[in-house]
């Protein structure tokens, strides 16, 4: 056992698990009672406030209304991209850790450097999620502590006074830190969720190859008889295996949408509406500001996160689509019948189609990374002549 999930996502899965949303052993029912309390009480009670204190502002700043609703729509966002952990928390677990099992390890040396391919770029991926969050977290709430002023790093509607005192004050920025950093958090699922994929499109590359290269095992047997057509058992039997192995991928990637669709499709309404948000408030600011600067890496790193999940499914489409190129690559015409209808079925299989949706709406691909861009674009045009 290599623990190819662990390798690649240890950081993702401690994080999780902090905020109980996953569970390297038996869920457990202080598990479930952690996780439902920080939802509800650092996201959703959270929410709540802010979309009170928003609604109740008098203030006619342009820029800070539209600093607010960038807060909500993130926050109603992860709402429900978290929603599913809650729900379904075993059965994530089961998709999450499905290529730990042992057919999935390497069995040769051409596998394994696959493999650790796919280990070395989602533990990256994972790595610079982690601690961008962090020190955008650590950027947001650090300041507040020493300011002169007691200014609140988030705007939230509250029964008391949190400048009357100091115990008010301090108490109020702990919980926004802790609440932000729980918003924070969320957003290392987004390596997992693009990883696993980029792991289903691993454990296809393995496949083709195997599929290519299936004379190898004709080496040792080659029939005397016939120079054409060559019947080996062993061949047959490998072959099977990857019949089963294509099998296994085409559930996990069945079960990868039923577990993580709707949280994909909140992720990129999210990431949509927020851009369009950055592009208002990038508007509103001088364009040599710091509020310009800041406005701008965070567009970049929204419109970075939808591409880092169509990128690898757009990978995972593709690399379906070349089995059937594999399998006629490879030397099908010294194989016997049964085994040229056997290639045959999988040739089929592949012709349908292997995408991820968000939301069993839309294909998270390349082309739909365009369509989002063109329509944050629509979304400016109609928010900024409100303005």
């Amino acid at each position: 056992m290599v623990n190819i999930i662990h390798k690649s996502f240890g950081l993702n899965l401690k994080v999780l698990n902090i905020m109980g949303l996953y569970s390297n052993g038996k869920s457990s029912v202080f598990l479930r009672i952690r996780a439902y309390t920080l939802y509800l009480v650092l996201l959703v009670l959270t929410t709540i406030l802010i979309i009170i204190k928003t609604l109740t502002s008098r203030s006619s700043n342009n820029l800070e209304t539209n600093a607010m609703l960038i807060i909500i729509t993130d926050c109603i966002s992860i709402f429900f991209k978290l929603l599913p952990f809650l729900q379904n928390s075993e059965r994530i677990k089961r998709c999450i850790n499905f290529f730990e099992e042992k057919n999935f390890a390497p069995k040769t040396e051409h596998e394994k450097k696959i493999i650790d391919e796919c280990i070395r770029v989602c533990h990256r991926n994972s790595t610079f999620y982690f601690y961008a969050a962090f020190l955008t977290v650590m950027g947001w709430n650090v300041p507040p502590f020493f300011a002169k002023g007691r200014k609140l790093p988030l705007r939230l509607w509250l029964p008391y006074d949190p400048s009357s005192t100091s115990v008010n004050y301090y108490f109020t920025v702990v919980f926004i830190a802790i609440a932000t950093l729980y918003d924070g958090s969320s957003t290392i699922m987004d390596p997992l969720l693009g990883g696993l994929v980029y792991h289903a499109t691993g454990q296809l590359k393995i496949l083709k190859y195997n599929l290519q290269h299936l004379d190898k095992h004709l080496e040792h047997n080659l029939s005397k008889s016939s120079e054409q057509v060559i019947e080996f058992h062993s061949v047959y039997k490998h072959l099977e295996s990857c019949i089963e192995h294509h099998k296994q991928i085409l559930w996990f990637v069945d079960e990868y949408e039923e577990c993580f669709s709707w949280s994909i499709f909140c992720q990129f309404s999210g990431s949509m509406l927020c851009v369009s948000f950055f592009c208002i408030s990038l508007i509103l600011v001088p364009f040599n500001s710091v509020e310009a600067l800041t406005y701008v890496v965070a567009i970049f790193t929204v419109t970075f996160e939808i591409l880092f999940y169509c990128h690898y499914g757009t990978l995972l489409y593709e690399e379906n689509n070349d089995l059937i190129n594999a399998i006629c690559m490879g030397p099908w015409y010294k194989y016997d019948v049964k085994i040229r209808k056997s290639l045959l079925i999988i040739m089929e299989r592949s012709k349908r189609p292997l995408r991820i949706t968000a939301g069993k709406v839309v294909d998270v691909t390349i082309r739909t990374f365009v369509s989002i861009l063109k329509t944050s674009y629509s979304l400016i045009a109609v928010f900024n002549s409100y303005y």
